[in-house]
């Protein structure tokens, strides 16, 4: 019996948003429509890797078994001349792209995978067939440049290439740029997620990205916020199931949607204080809590190395001095698009904190590090 023809496009399925994205589809019921993105890789073959991610994020065996076998598109978004005429994109016609390479470190590779890969595989697509691309960029293509504390619209600005604290955000910005350029007739829809941390149902197993931060911060009762600023946290899960939904509705009202917390469910650091200390079984920061500026960190770095041994002197300097630049911006991301559709709204990061610091036990900080310093 011949395999049906593969129409929807899953990329990124060996990393956290990616993986959470594909169990969705998976218990949506789409597991016979699905073709994921894998690379060839030293650390195992395209499949295992697939499925070994997929089984972290929660997929049951009978959710895999829906996959049946010609599910993988071996190709790398470092080698876009691979997605030139393959035959297995012939066929499709939706497509969740939320590869990248998502490191906060100066990887010379970002423009490459990150930009170029993205055009390349868009490019190889037949536009005449798509019902949709749904492209994942990050809300912090915005730039760190808007007033403290602004609650930014959902529009098509987007910084200027040297206006980004980090080379990942410039790429996704550059990359939603030229998508739009380049291919004015393809069903594009941006998804501009704000900080993805954690998981509702599975805490920081599958990934401990971001979250080490809030915990350093905690322990060294000091950072460089206000304790009344908010932050806009979503969970992955959630993420993904607003990913899917945008990708397979029939219609849309816009074609650009923050998948954020926004003003309904974005958190103050207080509150994540309150949380955080009980999970710890510590007392909260409260007024104990100092407000410090970027250079003042420099000065904490023994304590940082007490809190996080092991840890590369250098990274976690500019780790917490680059994470720290993020959250002065109190930056929050309007949904109101979201919520006009339908959807359901974030849940709040202090729903599922202590199930993130639960799964973070017996992790060390410089381990959990490695997660975004690729």
């Amino acid at each position: 019996m011949l395999e049906p023809q593969r129409s929807f496009l899953i990329t990124g399925a060996t990393g956290f948003l990616g993986g959470a994205v594909a169990v969705a589809a998976l218990r949506a019921g789409y597991g016979h429509e699905l073709l994921l993105l894998a690379r060839a890789s030293t650390e195992g073959t395209p499949r295992r890797r697939l499925i070994e991610n997929l089984r972290r994020l929660g997929a049951t065996d009978a959710e895999l078994h829906s996959l049946g076998t010609d599910f993988i598109l071996e190709a790398d978004l470092a080698s876009p001349d691979a997605f030139r005429g393959h035959p297995q994109l012939r066929s499709v016609t939706r497509v969740i792209h939320s590869a990248a390479l998502p490191t906060f470190s100066n990887n010379p590779a970002i423009p490459a995978v990150n930009v170029e890969g993205t055009l390349a595989l868009a490019h190889a697509l037949d536009q005449s067939k798509m019902k949709r691309f749904v492209f994942v960029g990050t809300a912090m293509s915005v730039g760190p440049s808007r007033g403290h504390g602004s609650v930014i619209a959902e529009s098509d600005d987007l910084a200027a290439n040297d206006d980004h604290l980090v080379p990942y955000t410039a790429s996704k910005a550059e990359a939603e740029r030229r998508l739009r350029l380049e291919l004015p007739n393809m069903p594009l829809v941006i998804a501009r997620p704000s900080i993805v941390v954690g998981h509702t149902e599975l805490g920081v197993a599958p990934s401990q990205s971001i979250f080490w931060v809030f915990l350093v911060g905690q322990l060294m009762r000091a950072f460089t916020c206000d304790l009344d600023d908010l932050i806009d946290v979503i969970p992955a899960d959630w993420c993904a199931n607003i990913l899917l939904a945008l990708a397979t509705r029939e219609s849309l009202e816009h074609d650009l949607y923050h998948l954020s917390a926004g003003m309904e469910s974005s958190v103050s650091f207080a509150a994540v204080d309150v949380v955080m200390a009980k999970a710890l079984e510590m007392p909260p920061m409260g007024s104990a809590y100092r407000k410090v500026s970027g250079s003042e960190i420099v000065r904490m770095l023994p304590r940082m190395r007490e809190i996080a041994p092991g840890a590369n002197r250098r990274l976690l300097l500019r780790a917490m001095q680059l994470y720290g630049g993020f959250a002065e911006l109190n930056y929050v991301f309007d949904n109101q698009r979201l919520r006009r559709e339908g959807l359901a709204a974030s849940p709040p990061f202090t729903s599922y904190l202590p199930h993130c610091v639960d799964t973070a036990r017996g992790i060390s900080i410089a381990d959990q590090m490695k997660w975004d310093f690729k």
